[in-house]
């Protein structure tokens, strides 16, 4: 198994950490986690080891999150894809295929439109970005005014049960969520910064009406092989959204999985199948 190692680099934004495992010699896959709980290690490290063997992975922790310093105040997925180019070009990483989770999605999605040529393939799974408004959207724009997000961060660190109900809410099927699962989430959820970013996330990202970075109209211009994954009981983000991106999308396909909106924690296995025979069928691993 390829050795995973954790590194840090200075960008003119301050630190960045990552993780990265596999020969600097084989082709770039970037894997790009979510918001909220989330940060690299935390989605990626049951993918991580097995893409390894073939590709160099890199996979980054975004701003405000895994001890990667923070954007002053609110941003949206352009700020993160435009961070994650300045990234890249401190690792001299040219090109990439790029795997990202819900916001991790919309910024590879992003980094596709935008930056073309850095993107080799696309494989956006449970995406922001394909979906005009989020669950209970105006209740979500309320809360952005207020400062109750840093206060339910405080309630999951003391309530266990709260803490796996939170995660529980992201799977098809409650009883796949293990007591390792909540270790490793609790254990993430005691380093600071996570809520703080989200906040300024959701505050930078949601309007009164509809989300800021939505990408219906720019589908059209992702040239890149594709793959959606998506779980069809997702409860953040619709299928129908995801079905009607990929058909926007002139060399994409979905799968959809049994699964919610976590899939490569929820169904590991399975996910890591689909993404190494998508990986082999649009190149050949070195």
């Amino acid at each position: 198994m390829a050795a995973l190692m954790s590194h840090s680099v200075v960008l003119p934004s301050g630190r960045a950490t990552y993780l990265e495992a596999g020969s600097e010699h084989r082709d770039t896959v970037l894997l790009l986690h979510g918001g909220g709980l989330d940060c690299a290690h935390l989605s990626w490290r049951l993918l991580l080891p097995e893409l390894a063997v073939h590709y160099r992975v890199i996979a980054p922790n975004w701003p405000g999150y895994g001890g990667t310093d923070p954007f002053d105040g609110p941003y949206q997925i352009g700020d993160l894809g435009r961070w994650l180019m300045t990234f890249l070009d401190h690792l001299e990483v040219q090109q990439a295929c790029m795997i990202g989770v819900s916001m991790g999605g919309g910024a590879a999605i992003w980094s596709a439109i935008h930056r073309s040529e850095r993107v080799t393939a696309l494989l956006p799974v449970a995406t922001f970005g394909v979906a005009e408004r989020a669950p209970y959207h105006r209740l979500t724009y309320l809360l952005t005014k207020l400062p109750l997000n840093a206060v339910s961060y405080v309630l999951l660190r003391r309530s266990p049960r709260l803490l796996r109900r939170s995660v529980e809410a992201l799977f098809a099927r409650p009883d796949r969520v293990t007591p390792e699962l909540i270790a490793e989430v609790a254990e993430v959820l005691k380093a600071a910064g996570n809520g703080a970013a989200f906040t300024n996330f959701q505050r930078g990202e949601t309007g009164a009406t509809r989300l800021r970075s939505v990408f219906s109209d720019r589908l059209a211009d992702v040239v890149q092989p594709t793959l959606f994954i998506h779980g069809a009981q997702d409860q953040l983000v619709p299928l129908e959204a995801v079905k009607r991106a990929a058909d926007r999308v002139t060399s994409a396909r979905l799968e959809v999985m049994d699964a919610g909106h976590w899939p490569m924690r929820e169904r590991p296995e399975q996910f890591n199948e689909l993404v190494m025979a998508f990986l082999r069928d649009i190149q050949q691993p070195s």
